[in-house]
C-alpha cells in the first residue's frame, strides 16, 4: 500500500512539475505581457524570460510544499493532468493535489528543462523535461506539456500534463 500511495503521489507531483523550467529558447516569436498587443507584436523571448522566471518561482514553491502558493500559478480555469490520478480542474482541486502530494512525499526537489517553447499572445505551449529528487536520490523522471495563458497580465499555467519516463512499480502482493 505505502508502496502504491507513492507511486501514486510521484505521479501527481510530476503532473504539477511539467509545469515548468525554461533553460534553452526557440527564437520563432515574440511577446509582451500587454493584452492590447497583436500577433505580430508578440516577443516569444521576452515571454520565454518571464516563464523561465515563472518557473523558478514554482519549483521554489514545491521545495517548500506551498501548496497554496502553487494553486496561485494557475488560471483560474487551469487543469493540472498526471499519470495515475485524476485531472485536477480549477485552483481549489489543484491546490488539493499538491497538498496530499505533499503530505505522502515530504520534501522533493524538482528540476525543470525547458525542450522547446511556442507560441503566440494568446497561448504559449512549453515541451520539457524534468527530475524529482529527495535527499540527493533521484526518485522521478520524465516529460511534461505546459500552455501558458495571459490571466490578470500575467502568464499563468493553464494546462498542465505530465508523465514519468521510469515503468510503475510492481503491484503490492
Amino acid at each position: 500500500m505505502k508502496q502504491l500511495l507513492t507511486t501514486l503521489a510521484i505521479s501527481a507531483f510530476s503532473t504539477v512539475l511539467f509545469i515548468s523550467c525554461s533553460n534553452t529558447a526557440n527564437e520563432s516569436g515574440t511577446t509582451t505581457a500587454t493584452s492590447n498587443e497583436t500577433k505580430s507584436d508578440f516577443d516569444l523571448s521576452a515571454a520565454r524570460k518571464v516563464i523561465d522566471s515563472t518557473n523558478a518561482v514554482f519549483g521554489g514553491l514545491v521545495a517548500k510544499g506551498d501548496s497554496v502558493g502553487l494553486a496561485a500559478m494557475y488560471t483560474s480555469d487551469g487543469k493540472l493532468m498526471g499519470s495515475n490520478m485524476p485531472a485536477a480542474t480549477g485552483r481549489n482541486a489543484i491546490q488539493a493535489a499538491f497538498g496530499g502530494l505533499f503530505a505522502a512525499m515530504g520534501p522533493i526537489d524538482l528540476n525543470l528543462t525547458t525542450v522547446d517553447m511556442w507560441g503566440n499572445i494568446d497561448m504559449v505551449a512549453e515541451e520539457g523535461t524534468y527530475t524529482m529528487s529527495q535527499k540527493g536520490k533521484e526518485i522521478d523522471r520524465g516529460k511534461y506539456i505546459v500552455l501558458w495563458k495571459m490571466e490578470d497580465g500575467k502568464w499563468k499555467l493553464f494546462r498542465d500534463c505530465f508523465n514519468s519516463d521510469l515503468p510503475p512499480a510492481a503491484p503490492p502482493k
